[in-house]
């Protein structure tokens, strides 16, 4: 009987603990991407050649003042500075949503927060969905596209963003 006890307990305490771990994305999750430049690379797949090219890439995030559920993402790449812009990521939906994205999975794990988004777009002119995956850390920091094309079940790299500071 203790047994059985303790055999439900643990099945029980594991449930809860997976829900804990998948839930609305907060500020405060991406509180640690604000500050100081993030320093690394992007390394993407080059659709001419078919192979992965790396790049420096540095990315700033802040937080902007007049709309606290919006971060901007302002990219450098010390090699090609025509190529330097921004983005802005918007956490909406009671933090279902995070730019544009549906959460998917939250999960914190070895002093890392992984946040796992998908939706639909087009890539490299055909109709796909991406799903990117956040890994954000105290030190590091990455974000990981992938596409999977509309007809196909397989899930390729497109790029990945990685930094530390």
């Amino acid at each position: 009987m203790k047994r059985l006890f303790l055999s439900l307990a643990i099945l029980v305490f594991g449930a809860f603990s997976a829900i804990a771990q998948t839930g609305p994305l907060s500020a405060d999750d991406l509180k640690p991407l604000e500050g100081s430049k993030w320093t690394g690379t992007l390394t993407y797949l080059d659709y001419r050649t078919n192979k992965k090219t790396s790049i420096r890439s540095n990315v700033t995030i802040t937080r902007k003042a007049d709309d606290p559920n919006v971060w901007v993402f302002a990219y450098e790449y010390p090699d090609e500075p025509k190529a330097n812009g921004s983005s802005e990521a918007k956490l909406t939906d009671g933090g279902k949503t995070f730019s544009d994205g549906e959460v998917s999975e939250k999960k914190n794990a070895a002093g890392l927060l992984r946040i796992v988004t998908t939706k639909a777009g087009m890539d490299n002119d055909k109709n796909a969905s991406f799903r990117y995956t956040y890994l954000i850390g105290s030190k590091s920091f990455s974000i990981k596209k992938e596409v999977r094309v509309d007809g196909s079940a397989d899930w390729f790299e497109r790029n990945e963003y990685s930094w530390t500071r």
